[in-house]
């Protein structure tokens, strides 16, 4: 076994001696992390935080920008059977670490239309009464540009395939079986911190202007501001590249770490043919072997409930990292920054929280499978009453022309109204404004707006009450943007919804800890980097690739008004917010109710292997049946059942 640090050269290795005091354990934990951080950044966090800039950059569609994920998910399904069948028998952190290159390489290279696409320059338009801007439904070439994200992002799925499957494995090889949950608790964790950091840098870098070196008339919270979108992935794609290179010089196993292999089948589910090939340290080092492998992991019953039941729980982890911060937004009416940083803290504190602690406690009690299999069902059965936190609703937003009528009598169900009769507005052009009675309009038009103050602010709107609906004398005057709520806020409400959301991502990734060393120990130890390869294309295919859409369709269910572009629907003006948060609710629920019921029945059918030998290691028998028996030296006892020696 190769236990030396150095550069890998096709089949040849180049040791350097002075690099051997990082072949540790810890020290190969800390740069696989930074990996996952880079990649939690790129792919998780930043990219959800600039994606409407995009599309406002290169006139992008919904779809054409949500592509732009899938791709991630594509790139790694077409990856992972290879990449964990070919390196499971292989050098496991060079997988690793030529798969963070990639991501280095994709984030670079999702940053070059910054630098390729035409100069951004920006007309400002009144859009008043007076002075109504037109939709432009003319056909962008500047869209083209969205090639090079998609290639972008197949590229990182590419890279990402190895970090989760055979990165995991490596330290489940490495360590000792009390610790693996431990270390593989930590490597996901970073998994989690990744997004995290880059929500919050995306946030940041938004409010520079697209060309930092220019000065322009308009503030961040102007529709025609372009942030500096590109900044983040062009630092995390060089970062990439330098955190590729420690990885890429680990040994291929540890030193001293060969003994942690030993004895590390005895806790594998009880199957025939599984239980035979175990015993072949050659099984799976070939080819031909792929479909005898993937057959003996789709007989296995534990560790197929478990791999849906995985991918049941990605479905709300994919949704809500993507529509989370929207429904905090639209049901608690905070900003979209206020919102995304709430919403970003309390999932990034209770996943990385539920995942360490969930490891921890594997680690410090030595729990054995059935105790971890007791911890799967536990837990989604605690997130059944957790999930009624979103039942918490508020009063829908007073949106002029759908839940509230102008105020000069006319009925809802149309955004014209004698107020803006004469304004000539496009319903195309959806922008919208707060009035100063506390109805939000559809645009600065529709309000009847004929003048634009400083600050993105409008006045003299004749369609703005003079009074509000609690009867204090108003400016009939409008901001920019949509009134905030007037139910929840940030009161009392919104505070035990917080702390019902931090609970609930605990117990969900509380239980991704015990759900993964289950997958680990359930199956033959010449097989576990291949299991959670095809366990992770199962998580996308189930879960990660159609999460975000099946949220998306619960909020699509409660929108009560679509703005219009190009006479075509567009986005969602306002939503029902009991109709929303009945519908998370019961996804939720359903999910959880799914997800106990999976691993109970994986706990139910769970047989360890009879022998107290392990099933991996050659096993002597007796002349007669299989009786197992010990050798010390020279001599040999046969254990009898029926003697008391």
């Amino acid at each position: 076994m190769d236990e030396t640090c150095g550069f890998q050269l096709g089949p040849k290795r180049y040791p350097i001696s002075r690099l051997q005091c990082f072949a540790t354990a810890k020290a190969a934990l800390a740069f696989v992390v930074m990996g996952t951080i880079v990649q939690g950044f790129l792919i998780n966090g930043h990219v959800n935080v600039i994606i409407t800039t995009i599309e406002k950059r290169f006139d992008l569609t919904s779809t054409e920008s949500g592509l732009i994920a899938s791709c991630y998910d594509i790139g790694a399904c077409v990856a992972v059977l290879f990449v964990t069948y070919m390196g499971a028998h292989g050098n496991k952190p060079q997988w690793v670490g030529w798969g963070i290159a990639l991501i280095g390489v994709s984030g670079i290279l999702f940053s070059l239309p910054h630098f390729l696409a035409p100069t951004y320059t920006f007309t400002l338009n009144n859009n008043t009464c007076f002075d109504p801007e037109t939709a432009d439904c003319t056909v962008s070439s500047i869209k083209a540009y969205r090639i090079m994200f998609y290639i972008a992002f197949i590229i990182a799925g590419f890279g990402g395939a190895p970090l989760y499957s055979l990165g995991i494995t490596y330290f489940d090889e490495n360590v000792a079986r009390r610790f693996s949950s431990w270390y593989n608790g930590i490597l996901v964790a970073g998994s989690v911190i990744g997004p995290g950091i880059g929500f919050l840098a995306g946030a940041s870098l938004l409010g520079i202007y697209t060309y930092p070196d220019m000065t322009v008339s308009i503030t961040d919270s102007s529709e025609a501001w372009i942030g500096a979108w590109w900044m983040g992935p062009l630092i995390v794609g060089c970062l990439g590249l330098v955190v590729a290179v420690p990885i890429l010089m680990l040994p291929k196993t540890l030193p001293g770490t060969e003994k942690h292999r030993v004895n590390r089948g005895h806790e594998m589910h009880n199957e025939r043919m599984a239980l035979e090939y175990a015993q072949d340290k050659d099984f799976g080092k070939k080819f031909r072997d792929f479909p005898k492998c993937l057959y003996v992991l789709v007989r296995n019953p534990v560790y197929l409930l478990v791999s849906i039941g995985g991918a049941v729980d990605s479905i709300l982890i994919s949704g809500l990292a993507t529509f989370g911060p929207k429904y905090v937004e639209t049901i608690f009416g905070l900003s979209a920054s206020n919102a995304g940083i709430a919403f970003g803290a309390l999932a990034l504190v209770g996943a990385a929280g539920g995942q360490l602690l969930g490891g921890g406690l594997i680690t410090k009690f030595d729990i054995g499978m059935r105790g971890m299999m007791r911890m799967t069902y536990i837990s989604p059965f605690i997130c059944w009453f957790l999930s009624a936190g979103f039942l918490i609703s508020c009063t829908d937003i007073p949106f002029a022309g759908i839940t509230s009528p102008y105020h000069d009598g006319s009925t809802t169900g149309s955004f014209i109204s004698s107020c803006n009769a004469q304004c000539g507005c496009d319903v195309n052009v959806y922008n919208p404004v707060c009035g100063g009675d506390g109805v939000t309009y559809y645009s600065a038009c529709f309000a009847g707006c004929e003048n634009i103050a400083p600050g993105d602010s409008f006045t003299n709107c004749s369609c703005v009450s003079s009074t509000s609906a609690s009867g204090i004398a108003n400016i009939t005057g409008a901001t920019s943007g949509v009134c905030p709520g007037t139910g929840c806020g940030t009161g009392g409400l919104f505070i035990l919804f917080c702390i019902i959301l931090f609970l609930l991502m605990m117990c969900t990734f509380l239980n991704e800890a015990s759900a993964l060393q289950i997958s680990l120990r359930c199956v033959g130890f010449n097989q576990r980097s291949f299991a959670i390869g095809v366990q992770w294309l199962i998580i996308r295919l189930i879960g990660t690739i159609p999460g975000p859409l099946i949220i998306g369709g619960v909020f699509d269910s409660a929108c009560t008004q679509w703005s219009l572009s190009c006479n075509v629907r567009g986005a969602c003006s306002t939503y029902s917010s009991k109709n929303l948060s009945i519908g998370i609710f019961l996804v939720l629920l359903v999910a959880k109710v799914i997800n106990s019921i999976l691993y109970f029945t994986a706990a139910m059918l769970y047989k360890p292997p009879t022998s107290v030998d392990d099933p991996t290691q050659p096993r002597e028998t007796s002349g007669v049946g299989s009786t197992p028996r010990t050798s010390f030296a020279s001599t040999t006892i046969t254990l009898d059942n029926d003697s008391n020696t």
